[in-house]
């Protein structure tokens, strides 16, 4: 057996609960594959750094599917946790009163999940429903600048149309192309695009939060959302 594969078979191996209540069994990350995720992150190109993390996670969980981007968020975690350190020593800024912080975060405690209720059926009108899917980290590789790129905010949505029904008909939107997904989007009303933006809010989000006091003997809280977020306060050289 050569020395490398020696050292891959002999690797702790965890099981752990995602935030959807799916099991997950994974293998720490190795130095390699750390140092190619830093080497993308400091490229700065979102993209990069999205492909070089699913490639990671995809390794060390054995990863056949696609998964929600909560999942996968938990999933990068996780990782982090159980490959360099469940804790995490910070210094912030209070955003209350300005004075720097020290806080503590715990990768495996500190995780809570906002559980939303909205749903996928969009009613746009008296005769048109809109089906929804949830989006996946798929979605947001082809889409990651979504959020501040209004072309990709309507391609991100459309990736997750997935059925237009009528009174006499129902359309599978995989059937469409980009285009005429993004410009079915473009010709929303502005209360229908709310009404849709309204799901994409609502849907379960991962966050950390950890506890501090101030000066002022008032204890708050510090969160941290959003999987660009994770990458930047929890992978660093």
């Amino acid at each position: 057996m050569a020395i490398k594969d020696l050292l891959l078979t002999n690797l702790p191996q965890y099981c752990e609960t995602l935030a959807s209540g799916k099991q997950a069994c994974f293998r720490p990350f190795l130095v390699s594959e750390e140092k190619a995720l830093l080497l993308a992150k400091h490229s700065d190109n979102k993209q990069s750094i999205l492909k070089t993390l699913v490639s990671m996670v995809n390794a060390c969980f054995d990863l056949k599917r696609d998964v929600s981007i909560c999942d996968f968020e938990n999933m990068f975690l996780l990782l982090r946790a159980k490959s360099v350190g469940e804790t995490e020593a910070f210094k912030i800024k209070c955003p209350e009163t300005g004075e720097s912080v020290d806080i503590a975060i715990n990768l495996m405690t500190d995780i809570t999940l906002s559980k939303g209720s909205v749903s996928n059926k969009i009613k746009l009108n008296e005769n048109l429903l809109l089906i929804l899917k949830e989006p996946t980290i798929k979605t947001l590789i082809k889409y990651p600048e979504y959020t501040t790129s209004t072309e990709e905010m309507y391609g991100f949505i459309g990736s997750c149309m997935k059925e237009i029904q009528t009174s006499k008909e129902s359309l599978d939107c995989t059937e469409l192309s980009e285009k005429e997904l993004k410009d079915f989007i473009k010709n929303l009303t502005s209360s229908q695009y709310k009404s849709v933006i309204s799901y994409f809010d609502n849907l379960p989000q991962l966050q950390v939060v950890a506890n501090y006091k101030t000066s002022d003997g008032v204890q708050r809280e510090a969160k941290i959302k959003g999987l660009f977020n994770y990458i930047s306060f929890f992978l660093t050289i």
